[in-house]
């Protein structure tokens, strides 16, 4: 497997914001409310918005960041599209060869 960029890593973070963001307008605060309503699995959220650290002794990369497929599947829980999803300025300037 490839090393993460420094680039890569703030992307994947701000994924992880955007995703805890849009559970948090969809479902209050509390992870186990998303959990009630939507039926998933609470590790599956706190993973979903985790974000990738350096590991201070080794310099590598601690966490991962979530699939694409990920990304959908949470999408289409609470509603919205991928375009949705990735309309944030940040997010969108990332890929913006996509639109």
């Amino acid at each position: 497997m490839a090393s993460l960029s420094k680039e890569d890593i703030i992307l994947a973070n701000k994924i992880a914001d955007r995703i805890k963001n849009l559970r948090v307008q969809a479902c209050g605060v509390k992870q186990m409310n998303f959990v009630e309503r939507y039926n998933v699995e609470k590790q599956n959220i706190s993973r979903w918005e985790s974000h990738i650290k350096i590991n201070q002794k080794t310099g590598m990369p601690k966490g991962r960041g979530i699939t694409i497929y990920t990304i959908k599947k949470f999408c289409d829980l609470i509603g919205i599209t991928l375009d949705d999803f990735l309309m944030t300025q940040f997010l969108k300037s990332r890929f913006s060869n996509l639109f």
